[in-house]
C-alpha cells in the first residue's frame, strides 16, 4: 500500500505556529501588535520549532508493516504529483480551516485515494473535519492493532474509535526521513542542533483533566516505555540524524522512577551524550535526581508554575507545588546549570489585575531561563470547557481563536482588552530588564 503523511504548511502564519504543543491542539505564538510583541514573537518563530511526533511513529509503523510511506510538509497547498491509496493528515485547532481546505484539493486531484485526519482537536471535534474518515484516539494505536492488512481500507470511512492506547513497548523507533531536520529547534532551552523529540512515557493520572488539553487522546493512564528501549530510540536517532538535541514530548517525565533510575544508569552504561529536555512537575524532583540528570545530559525542564495565588489555584481545579520546594528546585537547577522555563496563565477564572500581576513579579523573582505567559483557554473536550459553555460564557464559536493568546470567554473582571494588556505587560516586563539579560549572557557564557 502507498502511503501519504501529508503535513499541511499554512504559509500566510506569519508567527510561530507547533501543532504538537499544548497536548496536540497546537499553539499560536502572536503576543499583540506593540513592537515589543512582535520581536518575541518573531523570536519565538525564528528559535521554536518542533516535528509533530506522531508523523514519526507512524512512518515507521508503516515501514515496519512493509508499506510504501511518504512524509511531506505540503507548502503553500502544492499538491503531491502521484496518487497514494492512503493519505493522512494531522489536525489542529490553530490551523483547521486551512488543513480542511488542504483535504478538499487533495480530494478533487485524488478521487480515489483514502483520506482522513487524526489527532488531539480532529478526536474530540470530528464534525469540524469533513473526510473520508477522523481517527478518534490514537491513531498508532490504530494502525498497530486494528488497521495491518491492505483490505481493511475500505473500513476507512466516519468516525473511526480507537479500542485501546498504544502499549509504549509496542512503538517503533519513530522514523524521520523526509522531515526537514534542519529547521527544527528548542531555542534557547536547549541550544543543541540537529534536534528532534521522542517519548518515554504517555498518559497522566494527575487530577488535571478538568482543564488539561494532554489527556485527551493519552488519557489518564500512564504508560511507560522500558527504559532499555528508550536508550535503543535514542541511539538509533543520534545514528541516522546525527541529533545533539533531545527534546522529551511526555506530559510528566519520570514519574515512575523504577524507570528513571534504569534510564539513567542506561545512559551512563552507553556512554551516551547528548542534552535533553523534559517537561515534569517540580514536586516528583529532588536535587539528587536532578544531580543524576543533570550528569547523562539534562538540559532543560518545562515546569507549569501558572499562578502565585493559591485560591485563585483552587477554584480552577489547580494544584500548585509547595512555594519552598518549587524555589529551592528552582535554585539549584540554576546552580548545577539545568535552565528552568516556566509557564504562567493569565486570566484564570477570579483572576484580577493585581493577582496576574503579582504573578508577573514572582516570575521576575525566579528570573528562569524562559517565561512563558498564556492566556486562560477552555480547550473543547475538558471540563473547563464544558462549564463555560453551560454557563454561556464562550466569547468565540471559532475555534481557531483558542490558542493561548486570546480570551475566548467572558471573564467575570477582565476584558478582553486587559487581559491582552497584561500578557504584553507580562512578556515586556519580563524580558527587557537588566536582570534577564545578566541571566541569559551567563546561560550562554556557561554552555560555551
Amino acid at each position: 500500500m502507498k502511503i501519504l503523511l501529508l503535513n499541511p504548511i499554512n504559509s500566510h502564519v506569519k508567527v510561530a505556529m507547533n501543532k504538537d504543543l499544548a497536548g496536540g491542539m497546537g499553539t499560536l505564538s502572536n503576543f499583540g501588535n506593540s513592537i515589543l510583541s512582535k520581536i518575541i514573537s518573531l523570536v519565538k518563530k525564528r528559535n521554536v520549532c518542533i516535528p509533530i511526533l506522531s508523523y514519526a511513529y507512524l512512518q515507521s509503523i508503516f515501514l515496519q508493516q512493509e508499506h510504501f510511506v511518504e512524509y511531506i510538509e505540503n507548502l503553500k497547498n502544492i499538491l503531491p504529483k502521484k496518487s497514494y491509496d492512503l493519505i493522512l493528515i494531522y489536525g489542529s485547532i490553530v490551523d483547521y480551516k486551512y488543513e480542511n481546505s488542504v483535504y478538499k484539493n487533495l480530494k478533487k486531484k485524488f478521487k480515489n485515494s483514502k483520506i482522513g485526519f487524526f489527532g488531539s482537536f480532529p478526536s474530540i471535534r470530528p464534525d469540524l473535519f469533513p473526510s473520508d474518515f477522523v481517527i478518534q484516539g490514537e491513531a498508532e494505536s490504530y494502525f498497530l492493532y486494528e488497521f495491518k492488512d491492505i483490505m481493511n481500507i475500505k473500513n476507512l470511512k466516519g468516525i473511526i474509535k480507537v479500542k485501546k492506547f498504544v502499549d509504549m513497548n509496542d512503538l517503533p523507533t519513530p522514523n524521520f526521513n523526509g522531515f526537514p531536520i534542519k529547521k527544527y529547534s528548542y531555542f534557547p532551552a536547549i541550544r543543541e542542533k540537529p534536534l528532534l523529540t521522542l517519548q518515554a512515557s504517555r498518559g497522566c493520572p494527575c487530577s488535571c483533566a478538568y482543564y488539561c488539553p494532554y489527556g485527551m487522546i493519552q488519557g489518564s493512564k500512564y504508560r511507560t516505555r522500558n527504559a532499555s528501549k528508550i536508550i535503543e530510540d535514542i541511539k538509533e536517532l543520534i545514528k541516522k540524524y546525527k541529533i545533539k538535541g533531545l527534546q522529551f514530548r511526555d506530559p510528566i517525565f519520570g514519574l515512575d522512577k523504577n524507570q528513571l533510575f534504569q534510564f539513567i544508569e542506561l545512559m551512563k552504561k552507553n556512554n551516551i551524550k547528548i542534552k535533553f529536555g523534559i517537561e515534569t512537575r517540580l514536586d516528583l524532583l529532588d536535587k539528587e535526581i536532578l544531580k543524576k540528570l543533570f550528569e547523562i545530559g539534562l538540559s532543560n525542564i518545562n515546569i507549569g508554575i501558572e499562578t502565585v495565588d493559591d485560591n485563585i489555584a483552587k477554584i480552577n481545579k489547580r494544584k500548585l507545588t509547595e512555594i519552598k520546594h518549587q524555589e529551592e528546585i528552582i535554585n539549584y537547577c540554576n546552580k548545577i546549570g539545568i535552565k528552568v522555563s516556566a509557564f504562567y496563565i493569565l486570566g484564570f477564572i477570579n483572576d484580577t489585575k493585581d493577582n496576574i500581576k503579582r504573578t508577573i513579579e514572582y516570575a521576575i523573582k525566579l528570573n528562569t531561563n524562559v517565561a512563558q505567559f498564556c492566556i486562560s483557554c477552555p480547550y473543547p473536550g475538558t471540563g473547563f470547557y464544558n462549564e463555560i459553555k453551560s454557563k454561556g460564557l464562550l466569547l468565540e464559536k471559532d475555534f481557531e481563536k483558542f490558542n493561548s493568546v486570546e480570551l475566548v470567554f467572558k471573564h467575570n473582571n477582565l476584558s478582553k482588552k486587559k487581559i491582552l494588556k497584561l500578557q504584553q505587560h507580562a512578556f515586556k516586563k519580563y524580558y527587557f530588564r537588566i536582570g534577564y539579560l545578566i541571566n541569559f549572557i551567563k546561560w550562554q557564557i556557561k554552555e560555551f
